[in-house]
């Protein structure tokens, strides 16, 4: 009779090491109507369909995200495969992707496993471990936005002393890729048309753009100029 106390007993106490175990090995996090399953909490996260992605989790801290809530549509692109998650921004600080788990934390996800990323049908393609947003491509070269931090020094008062503190904000850069060279592009009409050497093409463009109410400035209508420089203009090279 002893020993069969001893052995429920000892049956009830190996159950509960087991019930503890599993609950420390599975953390389940409900965020934004979509059940996360993390797995290995530090690097890696496993989502409910049973896919994994290496990265980090983290805490939130203040940070320059590109968007100014994580209620995104995002489409991770991973060997030639596509992964919809419904809560995903850029943190332009570490230029790195990031999911919302929860109030405190976040899961940072590895840019080396990662071949390109869309947000809200905005395309970042990964160009020598760093993502840019692509705003137009074609077979000579690629127009590219860098989503960036600068850093502002504080001023100073009469007496030489910190009047205010030093600060970051989020600026966008603008790039032209041409194979592997880079050149930095102002949204302004005298940097646009100092590309084209032709006085001629200068002024057909300047027309196409007083003509079809576009603008140098706006991001939106780059598109539309490039395209008239190449197909309507012909021009092969800038």
């Amino acid at each position: 009779m002893k020993k069969r106390i001893l052995s429920v007993y000892l049956k009830t106490i190996i159950i509960n090491k087991l019930r503890l175990a599993t609950l420390f090995s599975f953390l389940c996090i409900y965020s934004y109507g979509q059940r996360i399953t993390i797995n290995r909490i530090e690097t890696r996260l496993i989502t409910n369909q049973g896919i994994e992605f290496i990265g980090e989790l983290k805490d939130i801290t203040k940070v320059h995200y590109s968007y100014s809530n994580f209620s995104n549509k995002g489409i991770l692109f991973l060997n030639k495969t596509k992964y919809e998650i419904s809560n995903l921004n850029f943190n332009a600080s570490t230029n790195a992707f990031e999911s919302r788990i929860n109030r405190k934390k976040l899961f940072s996800y590895k840019n080396s496993l990662l071949d390109s990323v869309s947000i809200n049908n905005h395309l970042f393609k990964k160009i020598d471990g760093y993502f840019y947003e692509e705003l137009y491509k074609n077979k000579n070269f690629t127009f590219l936005k860098k989503h960036d931090i600068k850093f502002h020094n504080g001023k100073m008062n009469i007496m030489g002393l910190p009047d205010t503190e030093e600060f970051t904000s989020l600026v966008y850069r603008y790039l032209l890729k041409n194979k592997s060279k880079f050149t930095p592009l102002k949204l302004n009409k005298k940097s646009i048309l100092g590309l084209i050497e032709n006085k001629e093409d200068q002024n057909a463009l300047s027309l196409f753009v007083k003509k079809n109410k576009l603008s140098f400035k706006r991001e939106k209508d780059i598109g539309r100029i490039f395209n008239y420089l190449f197909l309507d203009l012909g021009l092969k090279e800038i």
